[in-house]
C-alpha cells in the first residue's frame, strides 16, 4: 500500500531531459533552467549579464533531513470545544488508533489543534464565515489558550529516542492569528516551527484531513484537485517556471503586439488613400520581413516643400521661451540682494577693513618687540591691555568684513542670473515659402531681451519687461505657426505620420523579437515536457488510488479509471474518468456522497504516505460519516494495510468503526472522548459499548437523588442497548471468523428488529432461532431479557440484583458462555 516515491528533484529531471534533447538550443536550456530557479535568475538571464545556469549537484551531501516523527500526544486548553487542559495520549508507533465520541464532545478540537499548531491555519477556519472563526476560544475556559503537540522520532532515525514538541500560545485577549508558534527538540532551545524542516512537507504530503476537507477536495472544483496532485508530484516548481516564462513572454510581447496592431490599422488607412505612395507602402508591408528603409524612403522621399515647411511650422508651434514667472523671481532676488548690500554700509566696511589691517600690523609689531610706546602716535603704549583690546576689535572687524563679503557674493550671483536669463533664447529662422508675420516681432523681442543694460538698476526692469514682451511675441508666433501648419498640410501628411508612427513601433519591437522568440521556445519546450513529466509522475499515484478505491468500493457500480491533469493557469483541471456498470462516465458526476468521500481518501492517502514524507502518522477526522457499512468494511481494509507502515489516527463520531475493529479482532488503540460540564474534556479507553451501557444503567439505578419512576422508565432502555451491543459484538466477531464480509453481516443485523431476534443471531446464527432454552439455562438470563422486552413499558423494579443479572447476561452473550 505504501506508494513508491514520486521522484527526486524535478529540476534535476528537467536537466536530464534537456541533455537528451539534441534539438534544443543552448539559449532554451539556459532560460528553462533559470526559470526553474527563480524570478531574479530569469531576469538576469534575459538581461544577458548572467552566467550560464548550473545544474543541481545530485552528488553533494543533502541537507539535514527533516525529523521523521510519530504523534505521541496532543494537549489543548481554551481552544474550540476544550476548556481546561486536556491531553490525548497516543501510541507513537505503527498501528491504528480510533478516537470516538459524540458530536460536540471535543474530539475534533484535538485534530484542529494539531493542524493549527503545525500550519498556523485550519481548513475549517479558512472556509467558514468570519463570526465562526472569531469563536475559536472556548466559552468556558478562555485563558490560557494553548496547544502542545509532542512527537516521537521514528525508531530507525538517528535521533530515535528523542522527541520534539510543537506549540501555539495566545496572549490574553489575542486574536486567532496572533498566536506564537514554536518548536523544541528535547534538550535544545525553543525555535520557530520552521526549524523542524516540515514546511514544504506540510504542503506536499499533508498528513491531516478533516471531514470538511474530505468533501472539499472534490467538491471545491477540479482546479483544487489539480493543485493538490500537482503539489504531490512536485510539479508546482514546473508551474512556477511556466508562470515566470509566460510573464516574460507577455512583457516582451507588448512592443510586438503594439506594432502588429498598428500595422493592421495602417493597412486600413492605406487602403482608403488614393495617393500612389499608399499603394507602394502597402506592398512593402504586405509580407515579412518589412523593409523599413524602403517604407521611409517611399513615405518621405517624394515629399513636397510644403511637407518640410509643415514640419518646421509644427516645431515653431512647440516653441518654448523664458517663463515670465521665473523672470519675476530672478528680478526679485536681484532687488533683495541690492537692498541688503546697500544696508551693509559699504564705505564703513571699507574703513573697518583698513583699521583692521592697521591693528593687525600693530599686533605683529607687538609680537616682535614686546610692549613699548606706540610707534605711530608715540603717546600710547602697546602693552598687554592694549593687546587684548586690539584683538577683540580685530575679531569684530573680521566678522563684519565676512558679512560684507557674503552680501557682495550674493549680489554678484543675482546679477549673473539676471544677465544670463535670456542666454538660451534664440531667434527663429524664416521658413522657406512661408510668410510669418509675427516672426520679425519675435526675433526683435529676442534681440531686445539678450541686450542687457550695464547698470544694475536697469537690469531689474529689463528682465521683467523683456520676459513679458518675449512671452507675448512667442505666443503670437506659436499661434500663427500652428494655424499655417494646419492650412498647409496636404492630404498625404496624416498618412505619412501614420506610416512614420508604425515604423517607429516596428523598429522598437524588433529590438526585443529575438528575446521574445527565445522565451517562446523555452515555454514551448517546458510545456511539452511538463506533460510527459506529469504523466510519468502521476501514473504510480493513480495506480495506488485505484487500488485503494478497489478496496473501498464494495457494492459500488462505479469503477475508477484514469486521472489526468489538463490545462494550466485559470484553465487547469483534474479529470477523473470512470465507468458505471461498464459504461464510461465522468466519475465525479455519478458518485454518491459516500463514494466521493471514499474517492477523496483514495487520492489523499497516496499523497500523505509517500516515503518522502517525514510524517509517520496520518490523521483522518470523521472520514466514515457519509459511508455505508460496505464502504466502512473496505475502509478498514485500507487502514489495516496502512498501519503496517504508518500510525493511522481516525476520529469518529459513532462506534461503527470500533465495532468493526472488535468484530474482526484487529489490534488497535480505541479511545473515547466525553465532554462534561464546563467544557471539561475527558479521554479514556474505549470500553465495549455493552460495558458503557451497563455503566450508564448502574449510574441511573444507584442514584439516590433520582426519582424511582424515572429510574424504572429509563434503565430498561439501557439494559436493552447493553444486551444488543453484546449480541452485536458476538455476531460480527463470529461472522468475521467465518469469512463473511462486514456489509453482509450488517444487512442481516439490520433485518433483526427486536432484542430477542438480535440475541438469536448471536447465539444461533439466525434471527428466527429458538433461544428459549438458552434463556432458561442460567437464572439471570430470563429476567434480564424480560426487562429488555417490556420493562420500558411496564416500569421494572430495578436494584443491584438486576444489575448483576445484566452483567452476567452480557458476559454470557459476548463470551459465548
Amino acid at each position: 500500500m505504501t506508494p513508491e516515491s514520486t521522484g527526486g528533484s524535478v529540476e534535476a529531471e528537467v536537466w536530464e531531459l534537456l541533455d537528451t534533447d539534441d534539438t534544443v538550443a543552448d539559449k532554451t536550456v539556459y532560460l528553462v533552467a533559470a526559470a526553474l530557479q527563480g524570478d531574479e535568475e530569469l531576469a538576469d538571464q534575459l538581461g544577458g549579464d548572467a552566467p550560464s545556469p548550473t545544474r543541481p549537484d545530485t552528488q553533494s551531501p543533502a541537507e539535514s533531513a527533516p525529523l521523521r516523527a510519530f504523534l505521541r500526544s496532543i494537549t489543548v486548553s481554551g481552544f474550540r470545544g476544550i476548556g481546561p487542559r486536556a491531553t490525548l495520549e497516543l501510541n507513537p508507533y505503527h498501528g491504528i488508533t480510533v478516537i470516538s465520541g459524540r458530536n460536540g464532545c471535543g474530539k475534533s478540537s484535538f485534530a484542529e489543534a494539531l493542524e493549527y499548531a503545525l500550519t498556523g491555519e485550519s481548513y475549517r477556519f479558512a472556509n467558514r464565515a468570519k463570526h465562526w472563526r472569531d469563536s475559536w476560544r472556548n466559552l468556558h475556559s478562555v485563558e490560557p489558550a494553548a496547544i502542545e503537540v509532542e512527537f516521537a522520532m521514528e525508531p530507525d532515525d538517528d535521533r530515535s529516542g528523542s522527541s520534539a514538541t510543537v506549540g501555539a500560545d495566545w496572549a490574553v485577549g489575542a486574536e486567532l492569528s496572533a498566536c506564537k508558534r514554536w518548536s523544541q527538540i528535547r534538550g535544545q532551545k525553543r525555535e520557530s516551527v520552521d526549524a523542524l524542516g516540515w514546511n514544504q512537507a506540510l504542503v506536499t504530503h499533508r498528513p491531516l484531513m478533516s471531514y470538511d476537507e474530505l468533501g472539499g477536495l472534490l467538491e471545491d472544483g477540479p482546479s483544487n484537485l489539480y493543485d493538490a496532485l500537482n503539489r504531490l508530484l512536485g510539479l508546482d516548481q514546473i508551474a512556477d517556471a511556466d508562470s515566470r516564462l509566460k510573464e516574460a513572454e507577455k512583457r516582451l510581447g507588448v512592443p510586438r503586439k503594439a506594432a502588429n496592431d498598428n500595422r493592421t490599422q495602417l493597412m486600413r488607412t492605406l487602403e482608403a488613400s488614393e495617393d500612389p505612395r499608399a499603394a507602394e507602402v502597402k506592398k512593402l508591408i504586405a509580407r515579412k520581413p518589412y523593409d523599413l528603409a524602403a517604407v521611409t524612403a517611399t513615405t518621405l522621399g517624394t515629399a513636397t516643400d510644403q511637407a518640410a515647411a509643415i514640419a518646421r511650422l509644427r516645431a515653431i508651434a512647440d516653441l518654448d521661451v523664458a517663463d515670465p514667472a521665473k523672470a519675476t523671481e530672478v528680478a526679485a532676488e536681484l532687488r533683495s540682494a541690492i537692498d541688503a548690500h546697500a544696508d551693509g554700509a559699504d564705505s564703513l566696511a571699507k574703513a573697518m577693513t583698513a583699521r583692521a589691517t592697521l591693528l593687525r600690523e600693530a599686533l605683529d609689531l607687538h609680537r616682535e618687540i614686546g610692549g613699548g610706546p606706540c610707534p605711530v602716535c608715540e603717546v600710547g603704549s602697546l602693552d598687554g591691555t592694549w593687546k587684548s583690546s586690539a584683538e577683540q576689535r580685530l575679531k569684530e572687524a573680521d566678522a563684519k568684513t565676512a558679512d560684507h563679503q557674503k552680501l557682495t557674493q550674493r549680489l554678484a550671483r543675482a546679477r549673473a542670473a539676471a544677465d544670463g536669463f535670456f542666454t538660451a533664447v534664440a531667434t527663429v529662422p524664416a521658413v522657406d515659402g512661408v510668410e510669418l508675420e509675427s516672426l520679425s516681432a519675435f526675433n526683435d523681442a529676442v534681440a531686445q531681451a539678450r541686450s542687457a543694460p550695464g547698470s544694475v538698476s536697469g537690469l531689474l526692469s529689463h528682465v521683467e519687461s523683456s520676459a513679458a514682451a518675449l512671452a507675448d511675441a512667442a505666443a503670437a508666433l506659436r499661434a500663427e505657426a500652428a494655424t499655417l501648419a494646419a492650412d498647409l498640410e496636404d492630404a498625404w501628411a496624416p498618412t505619412a505620420r501614420a506610416i512614420a508612427a508604425w515604423v517607429d513601433l516596428e523598429a522598437a519591437a524588433r529590438t526585443g523579437d529575438d528575446k521574445l522568440a527565445e522565451v517562446q521556445a523555452a515555454l514551448k519546450w517546458l510545456r511539452a515536457n511538463a506533460e510527459m513529466l506529469r504523466e510519468r509522475r502521476l501514473a504510480p499515484v493513480v495506480d495506488q488510488a485505484r487500488e485503494i478505491w478497489g478496496r473501498m468500493r464494495h457494492e459500488s457500480n462505479v469503477d475508477l479509471g484514469g486521472i489526468s491533469l489538463e490545462g494550466s493557469a485559470n484553465r487547469r483541471k483534474a479529470v477523473v474518468e470512470g465507468s458505471v456498470d461498464g459504461v464510461p462516465a465522468g466519475a465525479l458526476s455519478v458518485m454518491s456522497q459516500g463514494e466521493l468521500h471514499a474517492l477523496a481518501l483514495a487520492l489523499f492517502i497516496p499523497r500523505a504516505t509517500t516515503p518522502d514524507s517525514p510524517f509517520r502518522f496520518l490523521v483522518l477526522d470523521d472520514p466514515i460519516q457519509a459511508m455505508d457499512p460496505a464502504k466502512i468494511d473496505g475502509f478498514l481494509d485500507v487502514l489495516v494495510e496502512l498501519s503496517k507502515t504508518r500510525q493511522v489516527i481516525v476520529f469518529s463520531h459513532d462506534d461503527r468503526l470500533p465495532a468493526a475493529i472488535r468484530a474482526r479482532s484487529i489490534p488497535a488503540q480505541l479511545l473515547d472522548v466525553t465532554r462534561e460540564e464546563g467544557s471539561v474534556v475527558v479521554v479514556k479507553q474505549n470500553d465495549s459499548p455493552a460495558h458503557r451501557y451497563i455503566a450508564d444503567a448502574t449510574a441511573v439505578i444507584l442514584d439516590d437523588d433520582l426519582d424511582d419512576m424515572i429510574k424504572r422508565k429509563a434503565a430498561p432502555g439501557l439494559f436493552r442497548m447493553a444486551v444488543e451491543a453484546a449480541a452485536h459484538q458476538r455476531f460480527f466477531t463470529d461472522r468475521a471468523r467465518a469469512g463473511a464480509v462486514y456489509h453482509e453481516s450488517d444487512a442481516a443485523w439490520e433485518e433483526a428488529k427486536t432484542t430477542q431476534q438480535r440475541v438469536a443471531l448471536a447465539v444461533t446464527g439466525s434471527a428466527t432461532g429458538d433461544v428459549s432454552g438458552w434463556k432458561s439455562y442460567r437464572a439471570h438470563r430470563f429476567p434480564t431479557m424480560a426487562i429488555c422486552a417490556s420493562g420500558a413499558h411496564s416500569g421494572a423494579a430495578l436494584d443491584r440484583k438486576t444489575l448483576h443479572d445484566l452483567r452476567e447476561t452480557v458476559r454470557d452473550i459476548a463470551e459465548n458462555r
